[in-house]
């Protein structure tokens, strides 16, 4: 091959490797806010600028004030904590709490023959949840499965409460409308059926839902996004909507089947997205648990996904992602399993690099290998040549080119 020619092919070979591998770009660090905490699994802001959440293994819902984890809990529940994703999960407040102080939090129990999810309802007396009631239930109906309790909690602007609630396993319960597990559920905020939901006397939003960690609305639009888990591939991000049948277990990711809703985007393999928040101009950000990373989210104006961005670093944690807030600062909060940290989202160029939904990170690594050998096999060929035609010449030396220092720092990457 010709001399040009073979560079002509190596210049490509590095431009096309960089175009799948994005630079890192200058990020704004996450801040760790509060450590030392307990598995706070879901956290809210009240009003007055407490923080509540809920410590998974505990039971206990705690308090934070003026900066400081108050060591009386709030309250104390009752919880069953046989399997990773039981505990005391999700957490949400009245939209009137600033005056009733009702706060609602999503619990696994078990009564000697089966698990149950449960929403309980607590009244603040500043800073101590009393008189709690049950508002809702739903049984387990297979003692031997511990996984896919849902348990996220998030009032709409409808002022109902919404519910994820997983498939406790049970992969057929999730196509059965007179079920409610594998179901995003709508209720009053005293657990009833609302008069104007889409199956009548039924608490049914959406179904064919296998097991979501987290939801929000756009309050422009209304519009509820969901995330969910997949099972080895296919982790969703989801809009949902009033019938909406979502495939599990029939498909998981996109379908064939025009029966079912599509996600507006897919992960493979699985990242395992769990909370997330709205925060202005059709952006949103979602935790990672398996990859410990919060990520933003843009859809463009008719809601499709325009790009998806990872915030890098998260700190000094390897804890996954829980639960995604947006503050009352308009900064995104985000817990782990021992922390919580903030996000400035106003920071000039504070994001990661983009990475594209639904591309198997197993075919990027190997067209990387590929394309590195590729890169390698081409100049060691071209400095033979060179080298042979020089032999005779007296050694002299050259600038390093740019292209020569693009391939060993790509090299040293493979």
């Amino acid at each position: 091959m010709h001399r040009n020619g073979l560079v002509a092919l190596a210049v490509i070979t590095i431009l096309v490797f960089e175009s799948m591998v994005p630079s890192m770009v200058a990020a704004s660090n996450p801040v760790l806010v509060y450590s030392g905490l307990n598995f706070p699994v879901s956290f809210r802001f009240t009003p007055d600028g407490r923080i509540l959440f809920n410590e998974r293994t505990t039971g206990n819902i705690r308090v934070i004030q003026s900066g400081i984890i108050l060591p009386t809990p709030f309250a104390t529940l009752a919880v069953a904590t046989d399997g990773p994703e039981q505990g005391l999960l999700g957490m949400a407040l009245d939209p009137d709490f600033a005056t009733n102080g009702f706060v609602y939090v999503y619990r696994t129990v078990y009564n000697g023959s089966y698990y149950h999810g449960l929403v309980t309802r607590l009244n603040a007396t500043e800073n101590t949840g009393v008189n709690p009631v049950t508002i809702f239930d739903v049984t387990n109906p297979s003692p031997g499965n511990l996984y896919h309790n849902g348990g996220y909690l998030k009032f709409g602007p409808d002022r109902r409460l919404y519910a994820q609630v997983g498939e406790f396993q049970n992969q057929q319960l999730a196509q059965n409308l007179s079920s409610n597990a594998g179901k995003i559920l709508r209720m009053n905020a005293d657990g009833t059926v609302p008069i104007d939901n889409p199956y009548r006397g039924s608490l049914v939003y959406a179904y064919g839902i296998r097991n979501g960690f987290g939801m929000d609305f756009d309050p422009t639009n209304g519009n509820l996004i969901e995330t969910e888990a997949g099972p080895a591939s296919n982790d969703e991000i989801n809009v949902i909507v009033p019938k909406g049948n979502y495939g599990w277990p029939n498909c998981s990711g996109r379908c064939t089947n025009t029966a079912y809703v599509d996600p507006i985007a897919t992960f493979t393999p699985v990242v395992t997205p769990t909370g997330i928040a709205y925060s202005s101009g059709g952006e949103y950000f979602f935790g990672e648990w398996t990859g410990a990373s919060l990520n933003r989210l843009k859809l463009n104006s008719s809601g499709a996904v325009q790009s998806i961005e990872q915030i890098s670093p998260i700190g000094a944690t390897n804890d996954g992602v829980l639960d995604v807030v947006l503050g009352p600062d308009q900064k995104i909060y985000f817990s782990t399993r021992s922390g919580i940290y903030s996000y400035d989202t106003s920071f000039p160029g504070g994001t990661g690099p983009p990475f594209a939904p639904n591309i198997s990170s197993s075919l990027i690594s190997f067209g990387l290998i590929a394309i590195g050998i590729s890169a390698t096999i081409i100049f060691v060929l071209f400095f033979q040549r060179r080298r042979k035609r020089s032999e005779s010449r007296q050694p002299v030396c050259p600038t390093k080119s740019k292209a020569l220092l693009t391939l060993r720092r790509l090299e040293s990457q493979l």
